[in-house]
Formats: C-alpha cells, structure tokens, sequence
C-alpha cells in the first residue's frame, strides 16, 4: 500500500431539493414548506466529499445528465478536488434528483429520481477499472444499478482493493446474493433485515452474520445509540457516539461511511476507526444540508 492512500468511489450523484416542514407529512396530508434550498448531493458523491475531506485522495465514478444540474455538479466536483475522470455525461438524460423533506426535529424523509445513476453500465465500470485496481479503498451503495455495483466488488476484490459496502438504500437481494466485502456498513434497520429479525442488538453479532453477509466486518450505526461492529476472530466492539443537538441528519451516515473507510484505509484500529467515523458522524448534524455539512479532517479530530 502506498505511504498516502487512495479511495474509489462508486456511486449516485443527485440534486438535492430540501424541504423543511415543522413534521413529516402523513400519507394524503399537505404540509407547507418553510423554506426551500437545492444543494448537490446523492450518496456516491456525499461519501466522496466525506472521503476527502477526512483526508484521502478520492477519484468518483458515476453518471451525470446532460443538463444544466450535471454541468454545474462536474464543475462543482472538480473544484472539491474530486477526480472525475470516471463520471460519464449521459445524453438525454437528467441529473438524478432526490426530494428532501426535514422536519423541526431533524428528521428527514427523502424522494429519489434515480435519472442519469441508473446509465450506469457495467461496461462503463470495465472502462473504469484501472481506477478501481490502483485505488487502495473501494466505497459502494445501492444507488447505482445493483449488477454495475456487483461488476465495481468483483474488479476490486480481484485487485486487492479493499471494499467498503453500504448497501443502501436496502435492497433484499443483498441478503439473498449478497456483495463480498472487506467492511459492511449498515444501519440498524438494514442490520435487522440482514438478520432476518425485526430489530438488531449485540445479542446478534455473531460469525454466522459475517459468513451470510460475506464480509470481514460488520459495522452497524443506530443514530444516537451506541455503534456495533463485529471482526472475525474479535469480540464484538460497541462505541458510544458523541452527544449533540442534530438539527439535519440527511448527511450523517455518509459521513459516516467515507470517514470509516478513511480511517481504516490508514490502519487505525477498529475502535479508534469507529470513534473518528462517529465524531464525522455527528458533525454532520450540526449543520443543514448533506455536503456542506461534511466536516473536515481537523475539525474531527478536534472533536475527539
């Protein structure tokens, strides 16, 4: 591995429409919204943004429309210091969008038109292999087309780049075939369906849960409550996260998931991993917004 690591990114680029409401509208209910701002986002490019910023070189993978929202975003990227060399502009085609509502509590509920992120072939992951074999860390999700996920893992594993998953949004299949990884990443609700179980605890950290999801590692966040992860051969770790008043959770687990991989990518230890990825985490909340509520290196490590 090289002296200064480098991470791969295979994933969603959207334009983020947020919403804010003083509650989350029930099914057949209107609620009127009390401001309104479009900002870039998609978890592809959030993790991305959230890898850099913790202090790795990052190169991004992905689709963009042929529109106004893709030139401004590849521009927007560039600018981060994302390598975008492996985001192809698709033609007739729009920008993924997604349709944020938060509410006065933080909470956040989200509407995804996929657009250009599912353009995204498994032939465009082939013509972008060379980045994924020499990248040290490859980051995944499911917000591009599940087999060009797949194609990204295997070209990965086969290099001995190591994969970071976090299958979201959930999908079932991931369980029934799921994607061989170095480190799972998943919340409590996507730990509880791998489980096959209406909630997830300690009580079901177990090597029978790192063999069925294939993986090495199994990290599970649960908002404030203490995060879980497993290794094989190891106990199991549980890590408190910090205490804070969330005013926008939209970009927490992205945070979250870049950082981790950061850490890991730099031979902390699974704790010490944990700890950084949690303060990224939590930092995100204090801020509205996805990307622009990233933090940055220093101020996580200030925070621990």
């Amino acid at each position: 591995m090289s002296s200064a690591p480098t991470i791969a990114v295979v994933g969603s680029l959207n334009i983020d429409r947020i919403f804010n409401v003083k509650h989350i509208p029930q099914p057949g209910e209107t609620v009127a919204s009390e401001s309104r701002v479009t900002r870039f986002g998609g978890k592809g490019a959030n993790q991305a943004i959230a890898a850099i910023r913790a202090g790795l070189k990052v190169s991004l993978i992905g689709s963009l429309g042929d529109d106004t929202d893709g030139a401004n975003y590849f521009e927007y990227l560039s600018k981060q210091g994302i390598a975008t060399d492996n985001i192809k502009r698709i033609e007739s085609s729009y920008t993924g969008s997604a349709f944020i509502a938060v509410d006065s509590s933080g909470e956040n509920t989200i509407i995804v038109h996929a657009g250009a992120n599912h353009r995204l072939s498994p032939e465009d992951i082939e013509a972008s292999a060379k980045t994924i074999e020499s990248a040290d860390g490859l980051i995944l999700q499911l917000e591009c087309p599940l087999p060009s996920v797949r194609r990204a893992a295997a070209i990965a594993r086969a290099a001995g780049t190591k994969v970071f998953l976090n299958p979201s949004p959930w999908t079932d299949s991931i369980r029934t075939e799921p994607i061989p990884s170095d480190c799972l990443i998943v919340n409590q609700g996507e730990a509880a369906s791998l489980a096959r179980s209406h909630s997830f605890s300690k009580n079901d950290l177990n090597t029978a849960i790192l063999d069925a999801a294939r993986t090495d590692c199994l990290v599970v966040t649960r908002g404030e409550q203490s995060t879980l992860a497993l290794t094989r051969g190891q106990s199991s770790i549980e890590c408190e996260p910090p205490k804070v008043r969330a005013i926008d959770t939209v970009g927490a687990g992205d945070a979250f998931a870049g950082a981790l991989s950061v850490a890991l990518l730099e031979n902390s230890c699974l704790v010490d991993a944990i700890a950084f990825a949690n303060a990224a985490g939590s930092l995100a909340t204090l801020k509205p917004g996805a990307q622009e509520a990233l933090p940055h290196r220093e101020a996580i490590l200030a925070s621990l």
